[in-house]
């Protein structure tokens, strides 16, 4: 586990020592977390309603909105 900035992460994924690079990225105040893998076919993100409108209406970042988990 590692601790920083999130404007930093990119550093994270040049860290020869690593076997992998980062998979989740979660927030000091939990409002919302980032969850990926390399394997995956997407990364998941949770967080307020203004966060996922935000990341559904820009148009660099194709984006969906997943079912809510009953």
């Amino acid at each position: 586990m590692r601790e920083g900035r999130l404007g930093d992460a990119g550093v994270l994924y040049d860290q020869s020592e690593a076997d992998f690079s980062p998979a989740n990225f979660w927030a000091d105040d939990h409002s919302w977390v980032l969850c990926t893998d390399y394997d995956l076919w997407a990364t998941k993100a949770a967080g307020s309603p203004a966060l996922i409108e935000a990341l559904l209406n820009d148009s660099d970042t194709e984006a969906v909105r997943l079912p809510r988990a009953h």
